[in-house]
């Protein structure tokens, strides 16, 4: 299928493998950036050749307000911000004021402890923040429920929120860790190139520094493995967690099984 040209961090789950042998359906899992960018073609797209009939958003009340999505016609839009459990670090760094690019900011402080630790446990926050399950319990119950057509979710650069949500569905359709890590790091397509040039404005040669900007400019594998690691470290299995935490039955398995897989 042809995909958007103005939406970033495009991609569908389709043709990926779960451990049966079992192929994911093309062109109904859909995973990116926001939509704000999005043209009228793509929009078009979206509706009529992808047939997306629900969107989930998972940016903050602020994100929205600063960059809100262009709406796919035909589609319900569901908003399920996730919780960021580091707000403060955020306000600490962004007090400061803003003056052009806020990576620029933001990689100022990436010497610091606290902006350090942010980076290594924000995929553990994701994971195992109590209104992030809430959230990503709500969404799985609308993967499970979409009865035709695709559903869409993204977040701002479509990777670590919607990252840690295609790991769920991933998960629940019985892919394994690897298929979900190859997943996660195909957003590094989109954003290496960014790392690299960020690393060269700042003369980055601190290891710490430089995952800090892999973690916010580009996908940082490691510290993604560290959110899932979380959720097995504490629920025993993800599948566990699926259903403990995410409310996924062995039924609801089944049916996303059934609909989602060839």
């Amino acid at each position: 299928m042809k995909e958007p040209e103005r939406i970033g961090n495009f991609r569908c789950l389709g043709g990926l493998k779960n451990t049966d042998g079992r192929v994911i359906r093309s062109g109904v899992l859909l995973r990116c950036g926001a939509l704000i960018s999005a043209s009228d073609q793509d929009l078009e797209l979206l509706s009529d050749t992808y047939k997306v009939r629900t969107v989930v958003d998972f940016r903050s009340d602020y994100e929205l307000g600063m960059a809100p999505d262009r709406m796919v016609p035909g589609a319900v839009y569901h908003h399920l911000p996730l919780i960021d459990s580091n707000g403060d670090v955020w306000k600490e760094i962004f007090s400061q004021g803003v003056d052009g690019d806020p990576m620029d900011l933001l990689i100022k402080f990436a010497d610091r402890p606290q902006v350090q630790k942010f980076a290594r446990s924000m995929y553990i926050g994701l994971a195992l923040d109590p209104d992030s399950i809430a959230n990503y319990r709500r969404f799985m119950r609308l993967v499970i429920e979409q009865e035709e057509g695709a559903i869409l979710w993204h977040c701002s650069q479509g990777k670590d929120r919607t990252g840690m949500g295609a790991a769920y569905v991933l998960a629940a359709l019985g892919c394994d860790v690897n298929t979900i890590v190859a997943d996660y790091d195909l957003s590094n397509w989109q954003y290496s190139v960014k790392v690299r040039e960020y690393c060269r404005r700042w003369n980055v040669t601190d290891p710490e520094v430089r995952n800090v900007i892999r973690t916010f400019v580009g996908a940082n594998v490691d510290y993604f493995k560290l959110g899932i690691n979380a959720v097995c470290e504490r629920y025993g299995t993800m599948d566990n967690f699926l259903h403990e935490c995410l409310g996924v039955s062995e039924s609801d398995v089944r049916v996303l099984r059934e609909r989602y897989l060839i």
